[in-house]
C-alpha cells in the first residue's frame, strides 16, 4: 500500500485560493470530455473559495467568458477544435495532439500575461497526450510558476501498453525528469500512486485526489429502457477505448446468449476507438445490442438510472495507468456493477467498498463472466418480483 497522502477533490480545488489559478485540459463542457468535466467542477470550486481562476480548454465554439462565482472569478477560454479521429494511425493522432497542445499552451500563456500577475498556481492534466510534459518543460525553462500535474491517463505508458508504440520507451528518462519537476503530482487513486512510486517519484510528492461523480442531481426520471421488459439492461456508458477489455466481455456475452439463459442485454451509450469494434462483433454474431449517441452531461443521470447494472472494463496491462472515472457515477447511481478487469485497479477497491452488489471478473476468465451474467439476471428477476414484475424506477 502506498504512503501517499490523500485529499478530497474539494480541498484540492480550494487550495491556495488566494493565488491566481490556471487550469489547462482538453475538452471542457458543453463539449464531451471526462477530464474537462472534472476540471470545470474544480475551477468552480476554486472560484467559489475566492480564487481568480482561468480554465483553458478545447470546445465546439471559440470564445472567452468571465463570471463572478461565489467570492471569486472564473474565466473560461475555449479554443474551437474538432475531435481526433479515433480510427486514425498513432502518428496522425500524435500530430493532432501536438497541434492542440501548442494552441492550449499559447492560450494559457496569453491569459497569464493579460492579467499581469505572477505566483500562479498552474494545474495541468495528462490530456491531450504530452500536454503536461510540455507545460512542465516550459515552466522549468522559463515560467517558474507552481505547477501541479494531475495525472489522468499515463503517457507514454498507455501507448506502450497498447502494443502500438514500444519505441516510446526511449521517452522514459525525460518523462521521469519532468515529473520530478512538478511542485506536486495528483494521482487519481492508490493504483496510480503505486505506479508513480515504482517509477521513482517520491511518495511525499504524491497526493491522491479522487475524482467525484459529475452528476449533481439524481432526482430525475430514468430514461426509456432500450430493451423489452423481462430482459436485464447492462449499460456501458462513457469512453470505450484501447484500455478496455472488450474481448473477455464479448466472448462471455456470446456464450450467455447462445448457451445461457439469454436474459442480459448490452446497451452502449458510448464513444471511443472500440465502439465500432464491439458493435461489429455483436452484429457479425447476431448478438443483441442497442447503441445510442452519448448523452450530454445534464442527461447522464437519467441514462444511468435506466440501467439494471453498469459494465466497467479494463485490460490487465492498464491498471494504474488508466482509471475509468465513470466508476464514481456508476457507484452513486446505486445500480449493481459488473467489473471485468484486474484487482490491482482502484475500480475494484472502490466498488468492493461502496457498490452493492458488485461482481468482479478477471480479464480472460470467460466462464466466470458467463456465471456473473446468470447471477445478475437471477438477482434482477428476484428484485422485480418483489415490486410487481416491472423494472425498477430509479430505486
Amino acid at each position: 500500500m502506498t504512503k501517499a497522502r490523500e485529499a478530497t477533490f474539494e480541498d484540492a480545488a480550494a487550495a491556495r485560493a488566494g493565488a491566481p489559478t490556471l487550469i489547462v485540459c482538453d475538452w471542457i463542457p458543453p463539449a464531451f470530455g471526462a477530464v474537462g468535466q472534472y476540471m470545470m467542477r474544480r475551477a468552480r470550486i476554486a472560484a467559489e473559495a475566492g480564487g481568480d481562476v482561468t480554465l483553458v480548454g478545447l470546445g465546439d465554439v471559440e470564445g472567452v467568458e468571465t463570471a463572478a462565482i461565489g467570492e471569486g472569478t472564473l474565466t473560461i477560454v475555449r479554443l474551437a477544435a474538432l475531435d481526433a479521429d479515433k480510427k486514425a494511425s498513432l502518428w496522425r493522432r500524435a500530430a493532432w495532439a501536438a497541434g492542440k497542445n501548442v494552441r492550449l499552451i499559447r492560450a494559457a500563456r496569453r491569459a497569464m500575461r493579460e492579467k499581469h500577475r505572477g505566483n500562479w498556481q498552474v494545474v495541468v492534466t495528462g490530456s491531450p497526450p504530452f500536454l503536461s510534459y510540455l507545460v512542465l518543460f516550459l515552466n522549468w525553462l522559463a515560467w517558474r510558476e507552481r505547477v501541479t500535474y494531475r495525472i489522468t491517463d499515463f503517457y507514454p505508458e498507455t501507448a506502450i501498453a497498447s502494443g502500438r508504440a514500444d519505441w516510446l520507451r526511449l521517452a522514459g528518462p525525460p518523462v521521469r525528469f519532468l515529473r520530478r519537476r512538478a511542485a506536486g503530482i495528483e494521482a487519481l487513486g492508490v493504483d496510480q500512486a503505486r505506479r508513480l512510486a515504482a517509477k521513482g517519484v517520491p511518495e511525499d510528492r504524491i497526493t491522491i485526489v479522487r475524482d467525484v461523480s459529475p452528476v449533481d442531481d439524481w432526482a430525475v426520471a430514468p430514461a426509456e429502457r432500450p430493451f423489452e421488459a423481462g430482459k436485464v439492461t447492462l449499460l456501458y456508458s462513457g469512453n470505450l477505448g484501447i484500455a478496455h477489455d472488450i474481448e473477455t466481455f464479448g466472448a462471455a456475452y456470446e456464450a450467455h446468449v447462445r448457451h445461457g439463459s439469454d436474459r442480459v442485454r448490452l446497451w452502449l451509450n458510448a464513444t471511443g476507438a472500440q465502439v465500432d469494434r464491439l458493435r461489429a462483433f455483436c452484429d457479425e454474431r447476431g448478438l443483441p445490442l442497442v447503441a445510442t449517441p452519448l448523452v450530454p452531461l445534464g442527461e447522464l443521470a437519467s441514462v444511468l438510472l435506466a440501467a439494471d447494472a453498469h459494465l466497467v472494463l479494463l485490460r490487465r496491462e492498464f491498471w494504474g495507468y488508466v482509471l475509468p472515472s465513470k466508476i464514481y457515477a456508476c457507484i452513486e447511481s446505486g445500480r449493481p456493477i459488473v467489473y471485468v478487469g484486474p484487482l490491482e485497479s482502484d475500480v475494484h477497491l472502490l466498488s468492493s467498498r461502496r457498490a452493492s452488489p458488485y461482481f468482479h471478473v478477471e480479464p480472460g476468465d470467460v466462464g466466470a463472466a458467463v456465471a456473473v451474467f446468470e447471477q445478475l439476471a437471477d438477482m434482477v428477476a428476484a428484485r422485480r418480483s418483489t415490486i410487481g414484475g416491472t423494472p425498477p424506477k430509479g430505486d
